[in-house]
This record gives structure tokens, C-alpha cells and sequence, in this order.
């Protein structure tokens, strides 16, 4: 019987280029501010007018125009936040004033109230004050066209406000990714059931949605399980929200067992396979496809081969669909040495991010992990560093080239 062609094993390097070359950004959409958060900014936001609008007071106090010196003031009104003060002020004359109101002069200043010595209708002044003391001037914050959110920028909370500052109540903002995302295997039982024997519970699902809405917020993801069943799972994966996704996740299958039907199911159903090994670990068993602008992963079952091959691939492929570039690694020192970490293949090592205490620069400290299936070896990981192939030990102050595991 003739023996199978060999699988090429694809670095690294060349799955992210085939990704930047066949992965294309989803066009944008204009969305409330209640619905866009976790979006990027699609646009450039300018500054509507000078903010604030207006001198206004910082705080409590009486408002007035300066004398060179001590000096006592007629108080002739008030003026609230949201008022403006009708009354013509004359020379000497000052207003009770609260925090944001608006100053009817240029030049004016506020003292505040804990410093002000009043009788009656008259405040008595006992110290010099400067022209704007304790008020926020008119566009002091930011002037009229101001580009105030570049495109690009990410919609957290403290944007929408800003966009809510301005009236960009329907920005103009990136798409959200349809993720549809499939485990697989017939000793696989939800987390809420006591497993049997030679069953596990279904921790990669939930790894897997933890990850897209921590990592890539307002990505929309359906998740279903399917059993060791190849025609059941061709069926599903023909059917929504399989069919229409932007990204198709198949957790397990990924190999070339008896029971590993990822790649069949993929390629029956019209998808084009270049890549169905890796040449790193853990992860190595790593299916990319296309279909038009589809994109699907076959994801090796166990969960440390998820959580690196998410952020290597997936989470590439996400941002590039939302329009943006790829998470640049960037050389960091090791805090410890990594003794026994020799494999024919780079290795790309779950660590924790800290300071490093000579240089007070970002460094990592690796996490002791056994093997891809040691979830709890992911405790706290931060970051992912890459050991070169054949790297027997590396030494404490190694430089080694990193990925950040941030949001985005």
C-alpha cells in the first residue's frame, strides 16, 4: 500500500503572510453610541466646537474682575450652572457663581468660597488675584476642528463619552466579526456535568469565548458542540451560523486520526486548505482555510494549542478583518533562566510580564507549563515569548521576541 504524502510543516512567518494577503477588511457600518462599544473608529473625529464652550467656573466661589490689590466687591447676582447672567456688571461688582457656570466677562476670576470674607453684599478681597484664576477657559480643553479620536481608535467607555461630547451620537466604526466556533468529540460534556469515565468537560468553549469578547470585544459568536460524527458535523457546518460566518473555529479534529474529520468536513464543504501543520508547538496540527472571504481554523483539541494558536492566528485574522494590523512581538529580557526546553521546533512559551527590577523595563518570567493539555500551566499568562528551535536552556537576561496578550 502506498504510504500518504507527507503534510508540510509551515512556519510561522509565512501563515501570518498568507493571512495579511488573503484576509480582507469587512466594510464599516454607522452605529449608535449605545451599540459601538468595543468597535474601532472608523473615521476621524473632529471637535464640534471650542470645548468648553465657554470661561466657566472650576469651582464654587465669587466671580469678578481683578483689582491690582485687596479690594471689596458688590455682590448684585448669582449665577448657577446652566444660567447665563443677564445683569450688566459694572466696575467692582461680583457674582455668586457655582461650579460650571458660565463667566460673563473675559478676564474675570474666581475666588473660591472657603478663601471669601463676605458681609452682607459686599466681599472683601484680602490678597491679589490673577485675571482666570479658577476658571476653565473657552476651548482650553479643546478648540473648534480639533481632530479629537484618530481613525482606528478603539471605542472604550472613555471615547463614547468623547463622542458623546461632541454629538457623534452614529459613528462611523468597524465591523464585528461573525465567529461560528464548534468543539468536537464524544467524551466532551459541558463544564456543569459531573464527567463519566473517559470523559472531560468542555473547558475549550468557554476558553474560546473568554477570549473573543476579552480580547476582541463586539466580535458576534455563536458556539454549538458536535460528536464524533463526520456526516452530523458536515451537515452543521453547511447550516447557519456555520455557512455565513467571517471565521469558522473547529476545536479538535485537527490531526489525521480515525476520528479527526476537521480537514474532510472543511474541504467538502468548499474551502481551500493550504495549511494543515505548523512547524511550532504547541499547536502544531493547525488547519487554515478559504473560502471567499471565509476564513476557517481547525484548532488542535488541547487547550494550551488553543490559547497560543488564538493569539498567533486567530486573533491576527480578527484584527485584520476589523481593518487592522497585525500585534507586533517586540525583544524582552527573561527574568529566570529556562533550562529543558530543547524541541525540534520553535516553541512559543506562555509567561507572565513584569518589571524588570535593574532596568525598569518590560520584561518576561516564563510559566511552567507540562504539556498542551496543562491548562492550569496558563495561570496568569500575559504574554507569549518565542525559544528558537533546538534551544536547549536560555539564560536569565535572554532576549526573547514576544507577543503581548492585550485586548484589541
Amino acid at each position: 500500500m502506498a504510504e500518504s504524502t507527507p503534510i508540510p510543516e509551515i512556519e510561522v512567518a509565512d501563515v501570518w503572510r498568507l493571512l495579511d494577503e488573503r484576509v480582507l477588511a469587512l466594510g464599516p457600518e454607522r452605529l449608535p453610541l449605545a451599540q459601538a462599544v468595543g468597535r474601532y473608529l472608523a473615521e476621524e473625529i473632529k471637535n464640534d466646537a471650542n470645548q468648553p464652550p465657554f470661561d466657566r467656573s472650576a469651582m464654587d466661589g465669587y466671580a469678578f474682575i481683578p483689582a491690582s490689590g485687596p479690594a471689596t466687591f458688590h455682590i448684585v447676582g448669582t449665577v448657577k450652572a446652566g444660567e447665563v447672567a443677564v445683569r450688566t456688571l459694572q466696575p467692582g461688582d461680583a457674582l455668586r457663581i457655582f461650579t460650571g457656570a458660565a463667566l460673563p466677562i473675559p478676564g474675570m476670576a474666581v475666588l473660591m468660597q472657603e478663601e471669601a470674607r463676605v458681609e452682607g453684599e459686599w466681599l472683601h478681597v484680602n490678597r491679589r488675584v490673577e485675571p482666570g484664576e479658577n476658571v476653565r477657559a473657552q476651548g482650553s480643553d479643546a478648540r473648534q476642528g480639533e481632530v479629537l479620536l484618530a481613525a482606528k481608535s478603539f471605542l472604550g467607555p472613555v471615547e463614547l463619552a468623547l463622542l458623546a461630547s461632541v454629538g457623534a451620537v452614529q459613528p462611523l466604526v468597524g465591523p464585528a466579526p461573525r465567529v461560528a466556533h464548534a468543539t468536537t468529540g464524544d467524551e466532551i460534556v459541558s463544564p456543569a456535568v459531573t464527567p463519566g469515565p473517559g470523559q472531560i468537560r468542555n473547558s475549550n468553549q468557554v476558553l474560546i469565548r473568554a477570549l473573543l469578547e476579552g480580547l476582541m470585544p463586539a466580535t458576534n459568536i455563536q458556539q454549538e458542540h458536535w460528536g464524533d460524527d463526520p456526516v452530523g458535523a458536515a451537515a452543521r457546518l453547511a447550516a447557519e451560523p456555520f455557512a455565513s460566518a467571517d471565521v469558522v473555529l473547529i476545536s479538535g479534529g485537527a490531526s489525521v486520526g480515525d476520528h479527526d474529520y476537521a480537514a474532510r468536513i472543511l474541504e467538502r464543504a468548499g474551502y481551500e486548505l493550504p495549511i494543515r501543520k505548523i512547524n511550532s508547538r504547541p499547536g502544531r496540527p493547525l488547519i487554515v482555510g478559504f473560502r471567499g472571504k471565509q476564513i476557517a481554523f481547525g484548532l488542535p483539541g488541547n487547550p494550551v494549542s488553543h490559547f497560543v494558536c488564538y493569539h498567533l492566528f486567530v486573533h491576527h485574522a480578527l484584527r485584520l478583518l476589523r481593518g487592522l494590523k497585525r500585534t507586533n512581538s517586540q525583544p524582552l529580557a527573561l527574568l529566570e533562566p529556562l533550562r529543558d526546553c530543547a524541541d525540534r521546533r520553535p516553541t512559543y512559551w506562555p509567561a507572565k510580564l513584569e518589571l524588570d527590577a535593574a532596568t525598569r523595563l518590560p520584561a518576561v518570567r516564563p510559566l511552567q507549563w507540562n504539556n498542551s493539555g496543562h491548562l492550569a500551566g496558563l495561570v496568569g499568562a500575559q504574554a507569549l515569548f518565542c525559544v528558537p528551535a533546538n534551544t536547549k536552556e536560555l539564560p536569565a537576561g535572554s532576549r526573547v521576541d514576544t507577543l503581548f496578550i492585550y485586548r484589541g
